[in-house]
């Protein structure tokens, strides 16, 4: 992916990108580099160039424009979240406000999930993941970009935590001292922050792929033969090892589980 400013481009004269992607110059954050990788992970997207500039005029031009402009229209393909009144959430439940990065998945996580997996965007499984993703990894990413407390609380943390990806891909920021602040060396720094987040972020649906849906799938049938186990069907039994606490309260609701398991039992792998 190439990233570049208007008048630093870093594109080769041989090479046109297909369709050029604007986000803001300057210190960037989380959401917009990994809104950046995710959008040229698409069909629509791929081949494109990253180009980072607050000129309204340049802006105008792009095929797309993430984090900055002051619009949200995915008609047009504009996914700023600044702008004043902007209230869009996820849905299916979810009322995190979103960042840049939750809005292109909003849009195009499906697409993403399905070309991951290899099946058709309408698949229950793509649904599953999407579903699963935002929720174990884009919505904090919204959330801490939003300025969102993750406790309904206003004490200070007991610590200090500067970990999270979001954290991380800050810190790739030039640094104050650093004599070099040229153009091109904040696209340097940005196109590391992409390949950071971007990384994460297919390492989170990989794993949701290869071992979170097959660990739901065994969760799924073991609750389904509990009455096979013990007529009360408050005891399930795993078939195999399986990490069942990631699915097991999630699972009883959506299959109206009553009595609640209170018994879980597995081989021990010691």
């Amino acid at each position: 992916i190439r990233v570049s400013s208007p008048a630093y481009s870093t594109g080769s004269p041989n090479s046109v990108p297909s369709k050029r992607v604007g986000t803001h110059s300057g210190s960037f954050h989380c959401d917009e580099a990994l809104g950046c990788f995710m959008i040229c992970l698409t069909t629509k997207f791929s081949n494109s160039e990253i180009v980072r500039t607050r000129d309204p005029k340049v802006l105008e031009g792009f095929d797309a424009v993430l984090d900055v402009g002051g619009v949200y229209d995915p008609s047009r393909d504009r996914y700023d979240h600044h702008q004043k009144g902007f209230e869009e959430v996820f849905g299916h439940g979810f009322n995190t406000k979103l960042s840049s990065a939750g809005l292109v998945y909003k849009h195009f996580g499906k697409e993403i999930i399905a070309k991951e997996l290899q099946l058709g965007e309408d698949h229950p499984n793509v649904q599953r993941l999407f579903l699963a993703i935002y929720k174990n990894f884009m919505e904090a990413i919204d959330a801490i970009d939003n300025g969102i407390n993750q406790f309904d609380t206003d004490k200070p943390p007991r610590y200090v935590n500067n970990t999270n990806l979001s954290s991380r891909v800050g810190r790739l920021n030039l640094d104050w001292m650093d004599p070099n602040q040229s153009p091109e060396k904040e696209n340097e720094a940005f196109q590391q922050a992409m390949a950071l987040a971007g990384s994460e972020f297919l390492d989170s649906v990989r794993f949701h792929a290869k071992s979170w849906l097959p660990a739901r799938s065994i969760v799924m049938e073991c609750i389904a033969d509990r009455y096979d186990t013990d007529p009360s069907g408050e005891i399930m039994v795993l078939k195999r090892f399986t990490p069942w606490k990631l699915h097991i309260f999630e699972l009883e609701e959506e299959m109206k589980v009553d009595p609640p398991i209170k018994y879980v039992l597995y081989e021990s792998l010691d």
